[in-house]
């Protein structure tokens, strides 16, 4: 019987204690505060995180796990399995996904090991909700392309819509101009981005103010649940950056638009938050 094991990046939206039960394995990206390197989740936490950010004046900095760090993690694994599933972070966000590709390839010429390196074209629990049913369908014994068959068709179709309660962050971080930040946050304006098809972030839509905000985002979800994938078991995820009041109020906001008993929620990854910010809110539709 073929044994398979996943493995996936700290950015998966899923806790280390959660992680663990699963039995997946984790490599994480890195945050840099002024030459102090915290391995994402593992030496920081969200909440440690976030404390931190509000006390520096400089930026944190990210980086990918080097390849070496993946050679490693697979090589260690391939004594007990003769099969890898590595899902990560959308590689246009991050070199995550390159890092893991290239070292599956040099351990793949030196061992008897297949393994599937999976552009999740997602973050948090968007690669979360892809490790979960990877998992699932391992304890099915579904064999490895049927599984990896699972995964691709999950990854067209889950959606990813989060919020910053400042553009300060993607602004430092380049992802939009000075201008752009400066009146977005004269005139209260929040955006709403996406995470699309190829994994890059769009804006997607915009409002003034918080209470508008949740309404529209109410409006945005109901869109994407009567737009879903019926042969696709549905799941909906609520992600937050040092914004737990507001999570709430949104968990409220969403009361009622759909019957599913579990909706997960989860705190943003140190990387994730450094490009984000505080105040962040996001939501994760499978």
């Amino acid at each position: 019987m073929t044994s398979i094991k996943v493995v996936t990046d700290s950015t998966v939206g899923l806790s280390l204690d959660g992680l663990d039960e699963l039995e997946v394995d984790m490599v994480p990206l890195t945050v840099n505060f002024a030459n102090q390197f915290f391995a994402d989740k593992v030496d920081i936490s969200s909440e440690q995180f976030f404390k931190k950010l509000k006390e520096v004046q400089e930026l944190p900095t990210t980086s990918q796990p080097a390849m070496g760090k993946f050679k490693e993690k697979y090589l260690e694994l391939a004594d007990d399995y003769d099969t890898i599933i590595s899902i990560h972070l959308s590689s246009k966000l991050s070199g995550t996904y390159r890092s893991a590709k290239l070292a599956a390839d040099r351990v793949q010429e030196e061992k008897d090991i297949d393994i599937r390196v999976i552009d999740s074209k997602s973050a948090s629990l968007g690669i979360g909700f892809l490790v979960l049913y990877a998992i699932e369908a391992i304890k099915q014994g579904l064999v490895i392309e049927e599984i990896v068959t699972g995964i691709e068709r999950r990854v067209e179709a889950v959606t990813v819509l989060f919020t910053v309660d400042t553009l300060e962050y993607l602004e430092k971080g380049g992802r939009i101009g000075k201008a752009s930040a400066f009146v977005g946050n004269l005139l209260n304006i929040k955006p709403i981005l996406k995470v699309n098809e190829t994994g890059e972030v769009d804006l997607y839509s915009k409002v003034r103010g918080k209470k508008r905000l949740f309404k529209k985002v109410k409006r945005l979800v109901k869109r994407e649940l009567d737009n879903r994938n019926l042969s696709i078991d549905p799941k909906l995820g609520l992600l937050h950056g040092d914004a737990k009041k507001d999570l709430d109020n949104l968990e409220a906001e969403l009361e009622g638009l759909t019957d599913w008993d579990n909706i997960m929620t989860s705190e943003i990854s140190p990387v994730l938050g450094t490009h984000i910010g505080p105040g962040a809110l996001g939501i994760v539709i499978l």
